[in-house]
């Protein structure tokens, strides 16, 4: 139980990181602004596939370096 508390607490600080923080407002903003129509939806699926895109094919920083 000790190690689950552990990676929770881990993972919370991993979401805290400033790329995460700018990229989900990005994304959160852009659902606003889709929803109010003041952009498309074509420009919000443009914005959030290049966000996504990025956090699915970036490399992991190997330990040590």
């Amino acid at each position: 139980m000790q190690e689950a508390i552990k990676q929770l607490l881990l993972n919370l600080a991993n979401l805290l990181k400033v790329k995460t923080i700018l990229s989900l407002a990005v994304i959160i903003t852009t659902c606003i602004l889709t929803f109010k129509g003041v952009i498309s939806v074509e420009s919000f699926m443009a914005i959030a596939s290049a966000i996504i895109t990025y956090y699915f094919t970036k490399k992991e920083d190997k330990e040590g370096e």
